[in-house]
């Protein structure tokens, strides 16, 4: 069976068959992982295990405790921000079975940050405490919450999209999860998450028949992979390796940092496809531009697996979707991320894109990828086709979580300078759907260029780096003047406001030494906005 043969298949078909790449047979997760199933979970947890999960450190704005320590509490998992998040014990049942013992926590970054109600992420270890417990094969449940997208849809289609592109990627499905708290809920209809397939030796096993390789889970490699010299430290705190590297496998990523970094051309064109897969990661940016996903390798540099396959070659593995769809609120509007680039997806320099693409080989090579990626699984009505299926499955569960979310009182979490909600007015996947491919039908054509991204947004009217626009929060500002005053705050909620402020820069003064704090308040009073820039 050809390799264009799978590019041809519908969404849905791809969701009942291995994704490319995939051995046939029966694999762990395949009766679950069905992008528009969705199981039922029921989670017991006793009111001191429950209690026992709320973080003891962390801030408004996710800065963590002062004076943490720089490994995680034992027994604790600490997250990007400093949060530490503690393991509790539970019971999980699914289809009247009940797995006792499992171990739950919450988990997520911002995502936690904005959750205001009982629906937050979480991850669970079925065989925390009971060696070889397992749902479908499946160890550990990834139980995305959703906050930043009404739909609850955009991180499964995305991920769908990225397999039927042929890119290795998780598997996905929905959960409705109920809850249980003796004495505080008994069986609360907690809400749907999106169940995300973990990238774990299974996985790695699954895609790549081996898992012997190393597997990194970078995080603010802004510009693309960094080099920092021949000193491994930096390494591993920036691109954190899930396990302990060989020897071997250290010098393999610090040599391919190196030759992305400073090789010349002429040794970066002859040696650069003996360490990367350069076809797969082709793929990989073409899914993630057309998807005009951001938050991603594109942008902030994390939300994305890097795994050094045992042929000694290196992989790029997608993460973290629930900002695709042009809902990344640092890249400007909506409607401006729909026009995004495809063939500088970018912001500012990323020297593995940019020396991949300046070759001339290559650059055909990514057209002829983004070509057939369109005609295919990106197109409008395979797309749509997919979103039909999503949606009809999910139209009960959101109904019960909205109504219980309300007898709750709760109300719809988001913090941040964005309005309306968690990051503001964002697409339905529907739209985008709809929008997207004409867009880029039109850059592939000729008669558009579509939009680079540049500091803080696209520069364009409206946008949050353009004329007309809210313009780019300053460092650490939790909500600038020209938002207070397009939510006409009140006098005494500015003062509020104000004094929030003052409790941050307190907390960032605890956390910084009095170098990297004068430093930072350099940055503040002197450069508007932050992240990656045009060079």
């Amino acid at each position: 069976m050809s390799r264009g043969f799978w590019l041809l298949l519908p969404l849905t078909a791809l969701a009942a068959t291995p994704a490319l790449g995939e051995p046939k047979g029966t694999n762990a997760g395949d009766a679950v992982f069905k992008t528009a199933n969705v199981v039922g979970l029921h989670l017991r947890l006793e009111t001191k295990e429950f209690a026992k999960m709320v973080p003891a450190g962390g801030g408004f704005g996710g800065f963590g405790p002062p004076g943490a320590p720089k490994t995680p509490t034992p027994g604790t998992h600490r997250n990007t921000f400093g949060i530490e998040f503690p393991w509790a014990r539970g019971e999980l049942t699914h289809e009247g079975k009940a797995l006792e013992a499992v171990g739950v926590r919450y988990k997520g970054n911002f995502t936690y940050v904005a959750s205001r109600g009982l629906k937050k992420s979480l991850k669970i270890n079925l065989g925390r405490h009971r060696e070889g417990q397992k749902l479908d094969g499946v160890k550990t449940l990834n139980l995305n919450c959703g906050v930043t997208d009404p739909s609850n849809a955009r991180e499964a289609l995305s991920f769908a999209f990225f397999r039927a592109a042929g890119v290795s990627a998780s598997r996905t499905a929905f959960a409705e999860l109920t809850l249980t708290v003796p004495g505080k809920y008994n069986k609360e209809c907690v809400g749907v998450y999106t169940l995300v397939e973990p990238v774990d030796k299974r996985f790695l096993r699954r895609h790549f028949k081996g898992s012997e390789g190393m597997l990194l889970k970078p995080e603010g490699l802004q510009g693309g992979l960094q080099h920092f010299g021949d000193d491994w430290k930096p390494y591993a705190d920036r691109y954190r390796p899930k396990g302990e590297p060989t020897p071997a496998q250290k010098k393999r990523l610090i040599e391919f940092t190196r030759l992305v970094h400073s090789a010349p051309e002429v040794q970066f064109r002859k040696e650069v496809a003996s360490f990367l897969d350069v076809d797969a990661f082709l793929r990989f940016l073409a899914a993630n531009a057309l998807l005009s996903n951001l938050d991603s390798f594109l942008a902030f540099g994390h939300n994305y697996y890097l795994y050094l396959r045992p042929d000694d070659r290196f992989v790029f593995i997608p993460w973290d979707l629930d900002l695709s769809l042009a809902a990344w609120p640092a890249g400007g509007t909506p409607e401006q991320q729909l026009e995004l680039s495809v063939m500088h997806p970018h912001a500012g320099q990323n020297k593995l894109i940019d020396r991949l693409l300046a070759t001339k080989e290559v650059n055909a090579k990514y057209r002829k990828v983004l070509e057939e990626l369109t005609a295919g699984p990106f197109a409008k009505a395979k797309l749509l086709k997919e979103v039909d299926a999503v949606e009809a499955a999910l139209k009960g569960p959101l109904a019960r979580e909205k109504k219980a979310a309300a007898a709750r009182k709760e109300k719809a979490g988001g913090v941040g300078p964005f309005g309306g909600g968690v990051f503001g007015a964002s697409l339905p996947p529907r739209a985008f759907f709809e929008k997207r491919p004409k867009a880029v039908a039109a850059q592939l054509a000729g008669k558009s260029k579509g939009l680079v991204p540049a500091v803080f947004g696209f520069g364009r009217p409206g946008g949050f780096g353009g004329p007309g626009g809210l313009g780019p929060p300053r460092i650490g500002e939790v909500m600038p003047g020209p938002v207070q005053d397009r939510l006409k705050l009140r006098v005494e909620q500015k003062r509020q406001m104000a004094e929030l402020q003052k409790e941050v820069e307190a907390k960032i003064q605890k956390v910084l030494t009095a170098e990297q704090f004068a430093e930072w308040k350099k940055l503040r009073e002197g450069r508007p906005g932050f992240g990656p820039g045009r060079p």
